[in-house]
């Protein structure tokens, strides 16, 4: 009798030219890992040792079961009965349904790279088993003339973890075995020399790889489970990670993401753990490339536009809830007659999705939310297909759709309604009920079978309808007027909003620049010159009086010239003032700049504009002294009450006018929208009354009465109701027009009120927003310091251990100490977190300044040298102490030492240097780096205001309040001899 034989190439057929892609061949493994009951699996890619790790914590394998199951090709573990051919259970865990159907998913790894070291261990079995290393050369199955029976696997049993020297026993008897196939003729030299050299270049140890790597993924006593170590790997590998754009996913994000479904609300628990980390240098720092929160959440669900939720039958019919701008929702009902209402191949299946829509301005989603949900969409929208909670590969990849959806939208958008990059959820099966639906070999989706057509069919008959009955672009069916209206409705607020920001961003930078342009004057005192020449030029006026022989003509000139001249400087205070923000609201940055001009003009018209206007009282007096003329006072006094009336009544008068202008320009346009709405209503009732010629013509049997009369009703209404909603929005505006009077006789209409709302509103959300961050600081703060302490006892007594052998051992004499000042470096950072931890048990004491300044050295030496920066002090500060929490001071010294390092390096100054000084006042922090400018000197100490590239704004903020709550302050002082910036530490004043 004749028998078949098996070359070994159909191994390589079967895995490596089978499978769809490296992603593909990595996620057969999970799969594998998730039927060993692994509850965590990990990837390492080291990319300069072209090194891929694959680890799971699974039940591993003994040696027998390695040969019997591992290296048996089409094992029936999902089919049979036979307990002896099922793999084993964790009976600690709930049952897992059996992922691998084929027996050969776990060839793919040939498509990695070009060998694999596996090691792995049992546990959960009866009594323990050793660990079993196997070293295979997937090149050896890619060569023709060979028999599987020809090749020799190399295994063996160990009861340690393999190091160097175990492995490379393996690697002797895999190339002895090929040697023999070269010695028996049946591969060639050249093909024994290529497999052979890459069997030898296998050259690492595997207990240290796994002991400097994250996880916890032992092979001993009490852990089991499954490494695999493959190299060298394939190229595409790196071309897989890197192939995305900066808006869409690579190829291994696409594909390993999700493998359990964590998109729906309610969703079951995922069972394995999946983390990939990709070491592109040396330095041990990685890049983590399945986040899984990056990936579509319940909270996303929930937030999106519309939900769509239910089963479908055995008949292919679909029940179930489609709520619609989370706002209206619908049991709703889609038939499908593709079976002729018979029962389906595929079996009953559930769905839910969610849909964003496709542009911000047709959203009820905010701003911010909608744009990272668009943006992940683009990187994993699409429709997810899981087999009870595992994912079926490639279904939501969003390059394919398999359901026609962007095919379609791009013959008819009005009609095909759904894009699938907006859309985001799950089918969800199940292996008893749909078990027709059956995977590829290659993993490339189901098999097109009768059972996979009818889903095809199913779901794309689900969105059609779907379309039709909610998101009718004209909004014709009654389901979808709903979402038609709501979104004609955001439409008109966003383009009412974009016009107003329009308006305001104009008014915006306008005021911004208006409060830059006298911040500049100020700092350049150009305010203080032009006053100074408008009283030079009035001083030359008054002078030349003097000369004038006619007293009375120069008693009435002089009447004039003061008049003149105090118009001017009233004139020029009048050009210098910005107004106050009218017509938008200003963001925080503006806001304080506006306080902060407020105190400075309110200074500047003191100092210098009043003091302007007394030199000319003072002048008018010096002349008519000189001339020794009597100046009519009462004229004086009409002639100044008289300019200012005027151009009071001028400025009162303009503005009047200007609110007539609006008044009229409004009601103008309220009459023409009220006139154009009636019009379009009575076009309307002429259409309707129109038809009735229609109907003449017709017998009376031929129309129903009570339909045709709802039609012309419905028409009329649609406009009618319109109409009545435009104009009641117009009548609410105008009734809620809020104009009233404060206590102190102050007007206050609905634009202060908008404003202050909108002022608050910014406020709360930067507050918000800066809590968050603080909220996670101090968290990071916290666990660092737990966790470094542990570390750092143990250092500190490893390096005592070390000192003893270095005193003894010149040769590590100067390794020791190399490390110890290194680690005294990092445990002075180290210290830094004592104080800002040490809350419990602390207590206040006299802490010297000098002491403060030898912290600082040791915290920042490094710097000091590396920057060349001095830190001097004077007697008055080396005498002086401080009297409180060291928790509380230390940091603020920390942080403005931190900051005068950084503006000193971006001055370029050539002696830099920080002083410490003080004094019965206070203490000063100064240093000769950039100057502070004058609208900052409040508002660097505001939560989230930095001028630092990446500043978080934080370290002052934080600094006045803890030293706020010891009653103390801090502030921007003026600056001391020598330099450019100097912040004050003062006691606050009692005022009790």
């Amino acid at each position: 009798m004749a028998q078949f034989k098996t070359r070994a190439r159909a191994l390589d057929l079967l895995g490596r030219q089978q499978i769809a892609g490296i992603p593909t061949a990595i996620n057969e493994l999970i799969k594998n890992a998730h039927d060993a009951y692994a509850d965590n699996f990990d990837i390492d890619f080291f990319r300069k040792n072209s090194l891929l790790l694959l680890r799971d914590d699974g039940l591993g394998m003994t040696k027998d079961e390695f040969e019997n199951r591992w290296l048996t090709i089409g094992t029936e573990s999902k089919f049979t009965k036979d307990v002896k051919l099922l793999p084993p259970v964790d009976k600690s865990k709930p049952r897992r349904q059996i992922m691998g159907e084929k027996g050969i998913g776990r060839l793919a790894i040939a498509s990695i790279g070009k060998q694999v070291l596996i090691l792995t261990k049992a546990k959960g079995r009866e009594k323990e088993y050793p660990i079993v290393g196997v070293l295979i050369n997937w090149g050896v199955f890619e060569l023709p003339n060979i028999n599987l029976e020809d090749i020799a696997i190399p295994i063996k049993e160990f009861d340690h973890y393999p190091s160097q020297k175990d492995i490379d026993s393996l690697k002797k008897e895999l190339i002895e075995s090929v040697k023999s196939l070269r010695k028996a003729k049946k591969i060639s030299e050249e093909h024994f020399l290529d497999i052979s050299e890459t069997t030898e270049k296998l050259s690492f140890d595997p207990k240290s790889v796994t002991d400097s790597l994250i996880g916890d993924f032992k092979l001993d006593d009490t852990h089991g489970g499954t490494h695999f170590f493959v190299t060298p790997v394939n190229d595409l590998l790196i071309d897989n990670i890197e192939d995305g754009k900066s808006n869409e996913a690579s190829k291994i994000e696409k594909l390993l993401i999700g493998f359990h479904n964590t998109i729906t609300p309610g969703h079951p628990d995922p069972v394995i753990n999946i983390n990939f980390r990709d070491y592109k240098g040396e330095d041990g720092t990685y890049s983590a490339l399945i986040e899984e929160e990056e990936f579509f959440t319940p909270d996303d669900f929930e937030l999106a536009d519309h939900q769509f939720e239910g089963t479908f039958d055995d008949y292919g019919q679909f029940k179930g809830n489609v709520s619609v701008f989370r706002e209206k929702n619908y049991e709703h009902i889609v038939t499908w007659n593709g079976n002729s209402f018979r029962p389906t191949q595929c079996g009953s299946f559930k769905i839910h999705f969610a849909y964003l829509q496709g542009e911000a301005k047709t959203s009820i989603v905010d701003k911010e939310n909608w744009t990272r949900l668009y943006h992940k969409g683009d990187k994993f929208g699409g429709i997810y297909i899981y087999r009870d909670n595992i994912r079926i590969l490639p279904y939501g990849d969003s390059d394919y759709d398999f359901l026609d959806i962007e095919k379609n939208r791009s013959k008819r958008a009005s009609t095909y309604f759904f894009s699938y990059r907006r859309m985001f959820g799950a089918i969800e099966l199940e292996n008893a009920t749909n078990y027709n639906l059956s995977e590829k070999a290659g993993r490339e989706g189901f098999i097109e079978n009768k059972a996979y057509r009818q889903l095809q069919d199913i779901l794309k008959n689900f969105f059609t309808q779907l379309a039709a009955d909610f998101f009718d672009d004209k909004g014709k069916t009654i389901k979808s007027e709903f979402w038609y209206n709501r979104k004609e409705e955001l439409q008109r607020n966003h383009k009412a909003l974009e016009k107003r920001d329009q308006l305001s961003r104009g008014k915006k930078n306008r005021f911004s620049n208006d409060l830059s342009a006298f911040f500049s004057k100020l700092t350049n005192e150009v305010f203080v010159s032009d006053v100074n020449v408008i009283l030079l030029e009035a001083l030359s006026s008054f002078n030349a009086l003097i000369y004038e022989d006619n007293l009375d003509k120069a008693g009435q000139l002089l009447v004039e010239y003061e008049n003149v001249y105090r118009q001017k400087i009233t004139n020029y205070k009048k050009e210098i003032r910005v107004s106050s923000p009218r017509g938008f609201a200003p963001t925080k940055d503006q806001r304080k700049d506006y306080e902060l001009y407020l105190k400075e003009f309110s200074i500047l018209e003191r100092l210098v504009i009043d003091n302007a206007l007394q030199r000319i009282d003072s002048n008018v007096s010096e002349v008519t002294t000189k001339l020794n003329i009597e100046v009519d006072k009462r004229r004086r006094l009409e002639l100044a009450v008289e300019s200012i009336s005027q151009l009071a009544r001028k400025e009162n008068s303009d503005k009047r006018k200007e609110t007539q202008e609006v008044v009229r320009d409004v009601s103008s346009q309220i009459k023409d929208l009220t006139s154009d709405l009636m019009i379009d209503l009575d076009n309307q009732i002429l259409q309707v009354k129109d038809s009735f010629k229609n109907l003449s013509l017709r017998e009376t049997s031929e129309y129903n009465l009570v339909e045709e009369r709802k039609r012309m009703e419905d028409e009329i209404d649609l406009i009618s109701n319109r109409n009545k909603t435009i104009m009641d929005k117009i009548i609410r505006q105008f009734t809620s027009f809020y104009i009233s009077k404060d206590d102190d006789g102050n007007i206050i209409t609905d634009d202060d009120i908008a404003n202050a709302l909108s002022e608050e509103l910014e406020e709360l959300r930067d507050r918000v927003q800066a809590d968050i961050e603080l909220s996670q600081l101090g968290l990071a703060v916290g666990v660092l310091h737990h966790e470094f302490s542990s570390t750092i006892k143990s250092i500190r007594g490893s390096l005592k251990d070390l000192k003893a052998w270095s005193d003894v051992n010149e040769q590590l004499d100067g390794v020791y100490n190399n490390i110890k000042i290194n680690f005294e470096h990092l445990d002075g950072y180290l210290n830094l977190f004592t104080p800002l931890n040490r809350r419990m048990n602390r207590k206040r004491e006299e802490i010297s300044l000098l002491e403060i300044k030898t912290f600082l050295i040791d915290l920042f030496k490094s710097r000091f040298e590396r920057h060349s920066i001095q830190l001097l002090h004077t007697n008055g500060f080396k005498k002086h102490k401080l009297f409180g929490f060291k928790s509380t001071f230390y940091p603020v010294f920390v942080n403005l030492i931190d900051n005068a390092i950084y503006w000193l390096n971006k001055s370029g100054a050539e002696n830099k240097i920080i002083r410490l000084h003080a004094d019965d006042e206070g203490v000063y922090i100064s240093n000769n780096g950039i100057e502070i400018p004058i609208q900052d000197s409040e508002r660097i100490f505001e939560l989230g205001f930095s001028r630092k590239e990446s500043g978080r704004g934080m370290g002052l903020n934080i600094s006045r309040e803890v030293l706020q709550a010891e009653n103390y302050e801090i502030e921007l002082d003026k600056p001391r001899p020598e330099s450019s910036v100097t912040f004050k530490i003062s006691k606050t004043t009692d005022n009790e």
